[in-house]
């Protein structure tokens, strides 16, 4: 395989409505070349902020929640998924380690995140991912 080919597909997935657009893209590309599809749930909680084992439940059962949802629309497209979750206080970082780590052909990200109050934030994922990767990103909105 040459170094063009793509035959896998890296979709970072927090829930938001961006995200899962983002794995409606990456599905149809996914279809057309034939490749496969890593969607990545990162948890994040505040380094200042002590994390319940309550939180952390919380947090796996809404990870799976995520990933079901995302697998959902490979499974339409016919496409093979694997989901993933990770817990991290630096989400871009991961993102773009998991994907030169996972020899990732392309980054589909989603251009904010889950929630208004936090847009300002987690558009800096998409941004940081933007910057650093040496990977391509796709940003859907």
């Amino acid at each position: 395989m040459g170094n063009n080919t793509l035959n896998k597909i890296l979709v970072p997935l927090d829930g938001s409505k961006t995200s899962l657009r983002g794995m409606t893209f990456a599905a149809a590309i996914a279809k057309q070349s034939g490749s496969s599809i890593i969607g990545l749930n990162i948890n994040s909680f505040p380094m200042f902020v002590k994390t319940s084992s309550t939180l952390r439940n919380q947090a796996k059962l809404k990870s799976k929640d995520i990933l079901k949802e995302a697998e959902t629309i490979t499974q339409k497209a016919n496409v093979s998924f694997r989901g993933i979750t990770k817990v991290s206080n630096n989400v871009g970082k991961t993102i773009v380690t998991f994907a030169e780590g996972h020899k990732v052909n392309m980054i589909v990200i989603g251009s904010r995140g889950p929630d208004s109050e936090h847009e300002l934030f987690l558009g800096s994922v998409a941004n940081y991912v933007i910057i650093k990767s040496k990977i391509p990103v796709t940003v859907v909105k």
